[in-house]
C-alpha cells in the first residue's frame, strides 16, 4: 500500500479518537466538564500523556516490526502472554461497535426523531465494508474524512464559545461518574481508555509510514490536535453547564442554538466521527480473527450483535463502559511503558538499532 506521511498519520490518530462520545461532547463533559474550571487540569494532563504513549507504540512497533496487539503491549515475548493481551484488547475493541451503533441511533433520533434501529443499522453496515477492506480501505477513508471533520469540529466549538450563551442552571454540583469520581482519576481513566483504542492505529501507522520522522512526527500532532481540541470543546461545554449536563450529545444542541443550518452540518460530521471511529476499533478487532474464508462472515454477524447490544443507549453506555474500559487500559499502559523501556535497552548504544524503514 501507499506509504503515508505525517498529515495522512495525523489523520488517523485524530480518526480513531474524535468519535461519538468526543465530537459530540459527551465524553468531554463527563470526564472533564461536571468538574468545572478544574477539568481543565485533567484535559491538559491526558494530552501530555497521549503524546508520550503515541510515541511509544511507535517505537515499539518499529522497533520489533510489528503491529501485533498483544507485542506491542506485552513486555514479556510469550506467545501464550501476547494472545491472551491481543485477545483482551480485541475483546474491548469488539465493544466499541456497540457502543458506536449505540451513538448513531442517538443522533438519529436527537437530531431527525428517526428510529435509533435505523441509525445503528447504517454504522454498523458501513463499518463491516470498511473493514472488509482491510487497513489501506480504513486509511483511505480516513485521509478524505478526518479534515473535514476536524475543520467544522473546531469551527463550531468556536462559534459557541463566541455565542456565551450564559447559564441556564447551576454551575457546581454535578455528580461524577461512578468510576471517575475526581478530575485525576477522570483523566486517567479518560487516556487509558483512549490509548486502548489507539493501539492498532499506533502499530500500523508507524510501519506504513514513509519513515521515522513522518511516523513520529504524525503521532505527536494527532495527539497535540485532539489535546487542543478536548480544551476548545471543555471551553463550549462549561458555557452552559446545565444544557451541557441534560443531552446525550451537547455539541450538537450548541449548533442548533446557533444556526439550523450548522445544526444539520454538525450533525452530519458528527456522524462521520461515529463512523470513523467504529471502523478504526472495528478493524482492531478483525485483525485478531483467522485470516480464512470465515473471517468475512464472523465480522458481519459481530456487527450485527454489537448493534443489537447497542440499543442499551450510548449516554449509559459513556458512563459505565468507557470508564470499565480505562481501568483494564491502565494494566496496557504500565505493559506498555515497560515494553518501551526493554526495547530502549535492548537497542542501546552496543545492540542493535531500532528499524527506520
Amino acid at each position: 500500500m501507499k506509504k503515508l506521511n505525517w498529515i495522512e498519520i495525523t489523520s488517523l490518530y485524530i480518526g480513531v479518537i474524535m468519535g461519538a462520545g468526543f465530537a459530540s461532547g459527551r465524553e468531554c463533559w463527563q470526564f472533564f466538564g461536571v468538574f468545572g474550571s478544574r477539568g481543565y487540569y485533567g484535559a491538559v494532563a491526558s494530552t501530555i500523556c497521549f503524546i508520550l504513549l503515541a510515541c511509544m507504540l511507535t517505537y515499539i512497533a518499529r522497533s520489533k516490526e510489528t503491529a501485533d496487539l498483544g507485542k506491542l503491549i506485552s513486555p514479556f515475548n510469550n506467545k501464550y502472554i501476547d494472545g491472551m493481551i491481543g485477545w483482551t484488547l480485541a475483546a474491548i475493541y469488539y465493544s466499541m461497535i456497540i457502543a458506536m451503533t449505540a451513538a448513531g441511533g442517538s443522533l438519529l433520533n436527537q437530531q431527525f426523531g428517526i428510529s435509533k434501529v435505523i441509525g445503528g443499522i447504517i454504522i454498523a453496515v458501513l463499518c463491516v465494508v470498511t473493514v472488509l477492506g482491510d487497513f489501506e480501505r480504513v486509511s483511505r477513508i480516513f485521509r478524505l474524512i478526518v479534515p473535514v471533520l476536524f475543520v467544522i469540529g473546531i469551527f463550531t466549538i468556536i462559534l459557541t464559545i463566541r455565542a456565551d450563551f450564559g447559564q441556564s442552571g447551576a454551575v457546581t454540583g454535578y455528580r461524577p461518574g461512578r468510576m471517575s469520581p475526581n478530575w485525576f482519576i477522570s483523566a486517567v481513566v479518560f487516556m487509558a481508555y483512549n490509548t486502548t483504542g489507539m493501539i492498532t492505529m499506533s502499530g500500523n501507522s508507524a510501519l506504513n509510514a514513509k519513515n521515522a520522522k513522518n511516523a513520529y512526527f504524525g503521532a505527536v500532532m494527532g495527539t497535540l490536535c485532539l489535546g487542543i481540541l478536548t480544551l476548545l470543546l471543555l471551553r463550549a461545554l462549561l458555557t452552559d453547564m446545565a444544557f451541557s449536563s441534560g443531552l446525550d450529545l451537547p455539541m450538537l444542541g450548541y449548533s442548533a442554538r446557533i444556526s439550523p443550518v450548522l445544526n444539520v452540518i454538525y450533525a452530519v460530521i458528527l456522524y462521520g466521527a461515529v463512523y470513523s471511529t467504529g471502523t478504526s476499533t472495528y478493524y482492531g478487532f478483525s485483525t485478531k480473527l483467522p485470516d480464512n474464508p470465515a473471517k468475512k462472515y464472523i465480522i458481519v454477524f459481530g456487527a450485527a450483535a454489537g448493534f443489537s447490544l447497542g440499543l442499551t443507549g450510548f449516554k449509559r453506555l459513556v458512563e459505565f463502559l468507557y470508564p470499565a474500559q480505562g481501568y483494564i487500559g491502565m494494566v496496557f499502559i504500565v505493559l506498555i511503558i515497560i515494553n518501551f523501556c526493554m526495547e530502549l535497552l535492548k537497542n542501546s548504544p552496543g545492540s542493535r538499532q531500532p528499524s527506520t524503514k
